[in-house]
Formats: C-alpha cells, sequence, structure tokens
C-alpha cells in the first residue's frame, strides 16, 4: 500500500507527463511522455494494469495515438 507522500508524489508527475505530452513538439515526445504518465498512475492503480494484478512488473502500454 502507497503511503499518502508517495501517492501525491506519483499523481503529480502523471500530471505533469501529461502536460509535458501535450506541449510535446515530436510524436516521439508526446509518446515518450504518456508512457511516463501511465506507469506512474499504474503505480497508483496497479489493478488497471493486468501485468500487476498478477503480481509481475509493471509495463508501459501502447501510449495513445498522438494529436496532429
Amino acid at each position: 500500500m502507497l503511503s499518502r507522500d508517495d501517492l501525491l508524489y506519483y499523481e503529480r508527475r502523471a500530471e505533469e507527463e501529461i502536460a509535458r505530452a501535450q506541449a510535446a513538439a515530436t510524436a516521439h515526445a508526446v509518446q515518450a511522455h504518456y508512457r511516463l504518465a501511465t506507469l506512474y498512475l499504474d503505480r497508483i492503480y496497479p489493478a488497471a494494469n493486468d501485468d500487476a494484478a498478477d503480481g509481475g512488473e509493471l509495463s508501459a502500454p501502447a501510449a495513445p495515438t498522438p494529436r496532429p
């Protein structure tokens, strides 16, 4: 179980990565930031990740399609 401080940290980092993805200039950067955000969110909501629910390591799912 995450401490409150850890939860707040991961939540803040996910939000920061989403903001960076939205401001990114290239598709590669958008994908990288969304993947990082997903990893932080998986720490908060591990049951949403099939690997985490099985006790495995977290892995980054495919990033959403970047905006044009």
